[in-house]
């Protein structure tokens, strides 16, 4: 096995420690739970889970520009580094008494804020040693080792947890994740620096304007923006519907985290077979289609019968499907088409504007379930809106360069 072979496989094992990690602090039934526990109202649970993607929208250029100032290899060791602190920062929260709760947000906010140093210099650091040629079909493989670990700890966890978990058992959980996630940092710190072949434009406004001026890279990217503003809402505002409207019990619904990663699991796994029968324009429409699709089967969920909670779950396995899919086809064209000279910063402003979409999407909903727009029996209009939303922009679906 060549260097390069072995560097992918490093690859593998870091994303299979940080991704596990991340997903039980920043986007699983475990932290809206734990964050519950602590006296968290539904929509500062859900805020919870909008604060990686929002600080990446937000930082991600500014931190792309410090990357290619200071060196993209010691910015992303700092910021694993730094992000593993804070983690274990918001594991500690409940020992802080009364200040709980605003110490797991500012904690999981500082972790959000370091993970936007780490994804500024992850893509460039895999582009360094990827060709264009296996890229769909490493980021393929790597997503689905790391969704497979991902739910293979959160079945442990949802075993682990019972009926009514109390916090100190969350905390448990929450710690052993923690643990995993340093191993990031440790796999990261064992793949070998590769040369540039071109010199990166290390001013913000020079870099934005070489980015904006490239058509493709930027149609691409606003597309992107609008799918994940109005569809990555879903699965946390289903989360918190199956909890507070319908009462589902909190181990089953941790069992729904599974199946939505489970669907992740399936996407990333079938993206390969996918990607070389179907052009990536036109997978990208029949996503995007089963984005609102999922919405508009949440939307028809009215109750706890089996037939019910076995529709939700596989609308949730259907939205996570569509959602893999999605990232393994922008990661892979926004690696296309950044031009030489420019890689990280357009990459970054690419991945702005996606993980951007994403923040933004969470933020509305936590807003919106926060002033009672959808409670009760009116929940379930959370999700059409979203279906309508999605098939609004579907006139402005990505057609290819």
């Amino acid at each position: 096995m060549n260097e390069r072979r072995k560097s992918e496989w490093k690859a593998i094992l870091s994303s299979c420690c940080g991704f596990t990690g991340e997903v039980a602090l920043t986007d699983s039934a475990v932290i809206l739970l734990f964050a519950a526990g602590l006296g968290a109202g539904d929509e500062l649970a859900m805020l919870t889970t909008s604060l990686l993607p929002l600080f990446n929208g937000l930082l991600l250029i500014p931190m792309a520009a410090l990357a290619v100032r200071c060196g993209g290899r010691r910015l992303l060791n700092l910021a694993c580094f730094s992000a593993g602190c804070c983690y274990f920062a918001a594991v500690a929260a409940p020992w802080f008494g009364r200040a709980a709760m605003p110490v797991l947000i500012g904690a999981i906010a500082a972790t959000a804020f370091c993970l936007t140093g780490f994804i500024a210099t992850w893509f460039p650091l895999l582009e360094s040693f990827l060709p264009p040629r296996r890229r769909a079909a490493f980021l393929s493989r790597m997503r689905f080792c790391h969704q497979l670990s991902g739910v293979i700890f959160l079945c442990l966890a949802a075993a682990a947890a019972g009926k009514n978990p109390s916090i100190g058992r969350l905390q448990l959980i929450l710690f052993l994740s923690g643990i995993l996630f340093c191993g990031r940092l440790f796999w990261i710190r064992r793949i070998p620096d590769y040369p540039v072949p071109v010199r990166e434009v290390p001013e913000i406004a020079a870099g934005l304007k070489h980015s904006l001026a490239n058509r493709p890279l930027r149609n691409f990217s606003l597309y992107l923006f609008g799918l994940n503003l109005f569809g990555y809402a879903t699965v946390p505002a289903a989360l918190l519907y199956l909890k507070t409207v319908l009462n589902v019990e909190d181990n089953i619904l941790i069992l729904f985290s599974a199946a939505s990663l489970a669907g992740m699991l399936t996407g990333y796994r079938a993206m390969p077979f996918l990607l070389r029968r179907i052009a990536s324009p036109r997978l990208l429409l029949l996503l995007h289609l089963g984005y609102a699709a999922a919405a508009l089967l949440l939307f028809a969920i009215r109750s706890e019968t089996c037939a019910e909670l076995l529709l939700a779950g596989g609308a949730l396995a259907l939205h996570s499907f569509a959602t893999a899919a999605i990232s393994v086809i922008a990661s892979a064209e926004m690696m296309n088409l950044a031009r030489p000279g420019n890689k990280t910063m357009a990459m970054a402003f690419s991945g702005a504007l996606f993980y951007g979409g994403y923040g933004l999407s969470r933020v509305i909903g936590a807003f919106l379930l926060g002033a009672n727009f959808f409670t009760g029996e009116n929940f379930p209009r959370f999700f059409l809106a979203g279906a309508i939303a999605l098939l609004g922009i579907l006139p402005f679906h990505y057609r290819g360069t």
